[in-house]
């Protein structure tokens, strides 16, 4: 790599503004938390942000609330509550800033394999579109806050194995490494467990380079220590750090094995991914893509499609959600990548704008026309808008009520309203353990709390005793809506 080549365009700084920038502009279209769409049709994004605002309101995960996820996801969520607390507002913004600094380290990424920035530009500024393709994203989950830490890791791995000498730093780079693997824990330890690898690799081509593996340990330890210490220590203050071991480490397992119960082994996964043409054609994609840049590589020509394949695997276990593959979104860039290192110029820009324009236009008309996105507009008039609305304005006027979704997920209707969580488990789990359901139930039969929502569709007659079920524990129902094609209701504790 000559100096000449490796000359600098555009600084880092201007790069990460216009990243920010186009990643503000993306997420306005196409994020359900942007403030051009209603609170209406959150479900997993629902129940973080009832989490954070919970964390941030005083009270105690795993046990005044639980949700099976790690305390840095519900930090995240409550930081986007103290920016807007009764809208997705806070979290457009603060997903904004985590999909400009992913795209940045896509930049950075590209930039090992393409040296000149503005083709770098070119390579990441599509990468937003992968992110947010309609065939397994609908509303900003955890996978996509993840993102962030992977592609960082991402980044790291390859300076080191694909960069010249200088650019490697055996302090910073294996601090980063520790860095993103203990933020992955702490959201979701799975995760963590298949970016161990990455530190693996690094682990192995520090030792291949003669150099100090003991050094690199000691950095990413510390990194990994330096992160959880603040969470351990708030969850021993609090008095939490037992039930946060058994819920998010023990629990959590029991609930994705109950929830997956219809697949219990690996072949059925794959049974699934083979009936499924959509996940064959994005698993395709990062092994073809893994493929054709490791060909223009020197050494550890595998690596890139052994990585994308370890998070696919990781993912496709278990797979009954397709949202699972958002942590395997970031691989795609390889196909961009090797398009911008096509030597023939016409064939490298048509290329390239073929796959542009594909991505780019799927992901608008998947979005935009077909998916959910148009029918929530703050511009469309939309009978789920209503009901999300009359059924949370019957929450108005009591200072931070505590909701109970009974037998039913968590839908956001708090928001408006800034509802807190009535239990531990105050809305119903997919997978819930009996001991779950148990302290389910008996947060209403304790009358906990203030409000109790469910629905009971037309072909769950055995969801009639739900609905008596909370009228024998004293309370009385306030309002029926359709929302979503299902019938909800939500009830009062008598006075």
């Amino acid at each position: 790599m000559s100096s000449k080549s490796t000359k600098k365009v555009i600084s880092n700084s201007k790069v990460l503004l216009m990243l920010t920038c186009w990643s503000f502009l993306v997420l306005l279209f196409l994020s359900p938390d942007s403030p051009l769409f209603n609170t209406c049709h959150h479900i997993d994004s629902a129940w973080f942000f009832m989490e954070g605002k919970a964390l941030m309101n005083g009270l105690r995960p795993y046990v005044d609330f639980s949700d099976c996820k790690g305390p840095l996801l519900w930090l995240v969520y409550g930081i986007g509550y103290l920016i807007s607390p009764r809208n997705f507002f806070g979290m457009y913004v603060v997903g904004s800033l985590f999909y400009a600094a992913t795209l940045f380290f896509n930049y950075k990424t590209a930039k090992i394999f393409l040296k000149n920035d503005w083709t770098a530009v070119a390579a990441s500024l599509p990468m937003i579109f992968v992110y947010f393709f309609p065939w397994f994203h609908y509303e900003v989950r955890s996978e996509d806050i993840m993102l962030l830490f992977i592609s960082i890791s991402i980044y790291i791995l390859f300076k080191r194995l694909y960069s010249q000498k200088e650019c490697i730093n055996d302090a910073s780079d294996f601090f980063i490494l520790g860095t993103c693997f203990m933020a992955l824990t702490l959201i979701k330890y799975n995760i963590s467990a298949v970016q161990g690898v990455i530190v693996l690799i690094a682990f192995w081509d520090q030792y291949r380079r003669r150099a100090s593996v003991a050094k690199a340990f000691f950095w990413a330890a510390m990194a990994a220590v330096i992160v959880a210490v603040p969470f351990l220590a708030y969850l021993w203050y609090t008095n939490t750090l037992g039930a946060f071991i058994n819920d998010y480490f023990v629990v959590a397992f029991q609930v994705v094995a109950e929830e997956n119960s219809d697949s219990p082994t690996y072949a059925n996964d794959l049974t699934d991914v083979i009936n499924d043409n959509r996940k064959i054609t994005f698993i395709m994609a990062i092994l073809v893509g893994g493929i054709l840049l490791g060909s223009k590589l020197k050494r550890y020509r595998i690596v890139p499609v052994i990585i994308g394949l370890l998070f696919v695997a990781v993912s496709t276990r278990h797979n009954v959600w397709n949202y699972y593959y958002g942590v395997c979104y970031v691989f795609i860039i390889y196909l961009f990548i090797y398009a911008l290192m096509i030597t023939k110029p016409k064939l490298r820009n048509v290329v390239y704008v073929l796959l542009t324009g594909y991505v780019t236009l799927t992901c608008l008309y998947g979005n935009l026309i077909m998916g959910e996105l148009r029918q929530i507009t703050i511009f469309t008039q939309n009978p789920d808008k209503q009901a999300f609305q009359e059924i949370a304005d019957v929450m108005k006027g009591t200072h931070h009520a505590r909701l109970l979704n009974y037998e039913c997920n968590e839908f956001g209707f708090g928001i408006p309203h800034e509802a807190l969580p009535a239990g531990n488990q105050y809305a119903c789990q997919n997978g819930a353990t009996p001991e779950m359901m148990k302290d389910h139930k008996q947060i209403l039969l304790d009358k906990k709390a203030d409000f109790v929502i469910t629905y009971c569709r037309e072909d769950q007659p055995e969801k009639k005793m739900v609905l008596k079920e909370i009228e024998d524990a004293g309370y009385q129902l306030r309002k029926q809506c359709m929302y979503m094609d299902m019938p909800f209701y939500i009830y009062e504790k008598k006075k």
